[in-house]
C-alpha cells in the first residue's frame, strides 16, 4: 500500500505540473479531476488540437462519472447527490435511486409513474413496496436478472466462489427516463420503424445528458469480513429463482457500467468498472482471496460458459475460475488513472474499484472535435477498435466476450443504434418484451 500511495502522489504532482504548462487552454492538460465533488462532467474535456489517443481524458471522465454515481443521494430525492456529505458517508448512492428497469417496463404495459415517485408493489417481482434507495433484484421470469446480456438475448449466468449467482440491474437517470415515458417508448407499438431508404441518424435519439447504468451484484454470504470490507455492500430484496421466495440480504457491488450521452459523443461514452478482488492477481493490501477465482492457476477459466440459464442449476452452484484474457489486459494508462483515483477515494470501499475500459467513438485528427451523430459505433470506429490489444470487456458483465471485439460494449450496442439509439434495454423490454435465452444458454 505504501508503494501505491507514493506512486499515486507522484502521479498527481506530475499531472498538476503538466496542467501548469498550458494555462491558456480551455481544457487543461491536467486530466486528473477532483474526487471531492459529486457534480459529473457534462462532456469529456480534451485540449484543442490534441491528436494523440485521448485515453487519459476519457478515463478521467469515467472516474468523474463514477464518483458522481456512487455519491450519497440527498434524502428522499431520486438522482440527486447530497452536497453536504462526502463520498464515504453512508446511505443510498445516487445511481441506486435512479429508475430500475422493472419500474420503467411493466409486465402489463401500464404507464410508469413520475421519476420522483415509486411504483406500486405489484409491479416488481417480489411484490414489495419500495421507497427511497430500495433495491429489488428480481424478475418475473426468475432468470432475466441472472442471465448475462448478449446481443439482444440472455446468455449464461455467472457464479461466484460462494456458489451464488450474480444479479444484474439496469437503471436510468431522469433525463433518459422522462424521454422514454414522455414518448411512451415503454410500449413496443410506439417504437418507430427504421424507414427505407435507411436514414443517417437513429429514428430515436435520446437527449444529451441521458445516462444508463448496469450494475452487477453478488450475495455476500460465505465471504470473510476482510473481503467484505473491500466491497460496497448494502441490503437488497432478492428473489430465489428456484423457490420464488424473496428475502432481504447483503449484496456487494461487483461491476458497474456507466453510459452517458454527451454533446461531443452522441454515440455515448461507455465506462466500465470492476471490483479489484474479482479475479487474480492479488492487489496491494488485498486478502489474497477472490470472488470469482480460487487462485489456483492449474484450473484455468473455461473457454465457454459451462452453466445453462435454462434450466437454472440450484444454488449453491459449483463455481469455476475467472481470469482476464492474457492478450487483453487493462491498459497501463488506464491502470495508472485508477491508481490516482483509488488514492483520492482512500478510506472508503470505492478505493477498491478500477476501470476495466472506457470506450468512445473514434475520429482522426483533432480529438477535441465533436464526433458527428451520423457516425456509427462499429468496432472499427471506436476505441480500442478491431485490433484491440487492451481490455474492452468487464469480467463480471461480459465474462466470455473478452477476446471478441465485435461483442464489446459499443460494437454490440451498435446493432440497436438505428432503432433505439444504442439502448438494447429499450428494444428488449418494451411491452411486450422480447428478451429470451440464447440457444447457447439452454441445456440440451
Amino acid at each position: 500500500m505504501a508503494y501505491r500511495v507514493l506512486l499515486a502522489t507522484a502521479l498527481v504532482a506530475l499531472f498538476a505540473g503538466l496542467a501548469k504548462t498550458a494555462p491558456d487552454r480551455v481544457c487543461p492538460v491536467d486530466v486528473v479531476q477532483d474526487a471531492s465533488s459529486p457534480l459529473p462532467l457534462t462532456d469529456v474535456c480534451i485540449p484543442e488540437g490534441y491528436t494523440d489517443i485521448p485515453m487519459d481524458y476519457f478515463d478521467d471522465f469515467s472516474w468523474r462519472e463514477f464518483v458522481a454515481m456512487v455519491w450519497p443521494a440527498a434524502n428522499g430525492k431520486r438522482g440527486v447527490a447530497d452536497m453536504s456529505k462526502g463520498f464515504a458517508a453512508p446511505g443510498p448512492r445516487v445511481f441506486e435511486t435512479f429508475k430500475s428497469l422493472w419500474e420503467v417496463f411493466h409486465n402489463d404495459g401500464s404507464a410508469p409513474r413520475a421519476f420522483s415517485q415509486y411504483e406500486p408493489a405489484g409491479v416488481n417481482a417480489c411484490n414489495v413496496p419500495t421507497g427511497f434507495g430500495d433495491v429489488v433484484l428480481a424478475s418475473k421470469s426468475g432468470i432475466d436478472d441472472i442471465g448475462q446480456a448478449g446481443v439482444g438475448e440472455l446468455v449464461g449466468p455467472l457464479v461466484a466462489q460462494n456458489g451464488k449467482y450474480v444479479r444484474y440491474q439496469t437503471l436510468y437517470n431522469q433525463i433518459a427516463y422522462d424521454f422514454i415515458v414522455k414518448n411512451k417508448f415503454y410500449l413496443r407499438s410506439n417504437l418507430p420503424a427504421v424507414p427505407s431508404p435507411r436514414p443517417e441518424l437513429p429514428v430515436i435519439q435520446f437527449p444529451m445528458g441521458s445516462a444508463a447504468i448496469k450494475a452487477a451484484w453478488l450475495d455476500m454470504d460465505g465471504f470473510s469480513d476482510a473481503q467484505k470490507a473491500r466491497v460496497y455492500t448494502r441490503l437488497a430484496v432478492v428473489k430465489d429463482p428456484e423457490t420464488g421466495k424473496c428475502s432481504k440480504i447483503s449484496v456487494g457491488l461487483m461491476g458497474l457500467h456507466i453510459v452517458v450521452k454527451t454533446p461531443s459523443r452522441p454515440q455515448w461514452i461507455w465506462s466500465s468498472f470492476e471490483q479489484v478482488d474479482a479475479i487474480p492477481p492479488k492487489q496491494f493490501g488485498g486478502t489474497g482471496q477472490f470472488f470469482f477465482s480460487d487462485g489456483d492457476r492449474r484450473k484455468p477459466m473455461p473457454a465457454e460458459n459451462p452453466l445453462a440459464l435454462v434450466p437454472l442449476a440450484k444454488q449453491p452452484v459449483k463455481p469455476f475460475n475467472l481470469s482476464r484474457d492474457i492478450m487483453m489486459p487493462i491498459h497501463p494508462k488506464t491502470e495508472l488513472m485508477s491508481l490516482v483515483y483509488q488514492r483520492l477515494l482512500h478510506k472508503s470501499p470505492w478505493e477498491f474499484y478500477q476501470i476495466a475500459t472506457t470506450q468512445w467513438p473514434r475520429l482522426e485528427g483533432n480529438q477535441a472535435a465533436p464526433v458527428p451523430a451520423t457516425q456509427g459505433g462499429e468496432m472499427t470506429t471506436t476505441f480500442p477498435g478491431a485490433g484491440a490489444t487492451s481490455a474492452f470487456a468487464n469480467v463480471t458483465l461480459e465474462t466470455f466476450d473478452q477476446s471478441r471485439p465485435q461483442l464489446g460494449c459499443m460494437s454490440c450496442h451498435n446493432q440497436a443504434r438505428m432503432t433505439v439509439d444504442f439502448m438494447w434495454s429499450v428494444l428488449d423490454h418494451a411491452y411486450p418484451a422480447k428478451i429470451a435465452p440464447a440457444k447457447s444458454a439452454v441445456a440440451h
